[in-house]
């Protein structure tokens, strides 16, 4: 739609514990007044699951989804009952919202996940109701982290290390050992942080070396 130039969702951060609240933005900036019943946004956490079988020779899919959290709230404009027609005057909207994420108390919410097998993803939808024409929609994902635990808790400051050594063949040529020592000061961490790892390489052998670190998730799928 030529008449709408920015169309944007905006949290005021992307990560969120159960007991807080998720508040943002919709930023809109129209060029001309527009007629339109409302703004509405919707809070939705989904589970989805798929992965391949066989059966009876032929390839299939397995594939359900779950919602465990669907909440709506009017942003801007009326109900769709009233009769009468709001006008959005044209220029730079922010249009504020503001939802709250359930406790466990009152509903268990899993933690944020992706995966091959699967994800649970939480997301901000908003969707702008113009009478007689298709509805733009925009999706903003965010993150749920749960269980809440206490990064500074003792149990969670005690280091990682890991230990290992090499020796280099060739032939019938013994060359000398390469040892590294990795060690994670800690084994909790929040969003945003960094993970700072230190790592010793000591290279008794004539060859160069280089260290090349990953990050892996391991995730446990039960059908």
């Amino acid at each position: 739609m030529d008449y709408i130039r920015r169309f944007d969702i905006q949290l005021d951060r992307e990560y969120v514990y159960p007991g807080q609240y998720l508040t943002g933005h919709v930023i809109l900036d129209n060029r001309d007044n527009i007629k339109m019943r409302n703004i509405r946004a919707t809070l939705r956490g989904r589970a989805h699951v798929e992965w391949k079988v066989m059966k009876s020779g032929e390839r299939r899919t397995v594939k359900d989804d779950q919602y465990f959290l669907d909440d709506k709230m009017l942003i801007w404009g009326t109900e769709e009952t009233e009769e009468s027609i709001p006008i959005l005057p044209r220029g730079h909207h922010q249009l504020p919202f503001r939802f709250f994420v359930p406790e466990a108390s009152t509903q268990v919410l899993p933690c944020s996940f992706e995966s091959k097998a699967g994800n649970i993803r939480y997301y901000i939808k908003v969707t702008i109701d113009i009478p007689y024409a298709s509805p733009p929609q925009g999706i903003k994902y965010f993150t749920v982290i749960t269980p809440t635990i206490d990064c500074n808790e003792d149990k969670y400051m005690i280091p990682v290390i890991a230990q290992d050594v090499k020796v280099l063949c060739c032939f019938c040529c013994r060359r000398g050992p390469i040892s590294l020592n990795c060690t994670l000061p800690r084994t909790a961490y929040c969003c945003g942080e960094s993970l700072q790892l230190h790592c010793d390489v000591n290279n008794q052998s004539n060859e160069s070396a280089q260290l090349r670190i990953q990050l892996y998730q391991v995730c446990r799928v039960f059908h």
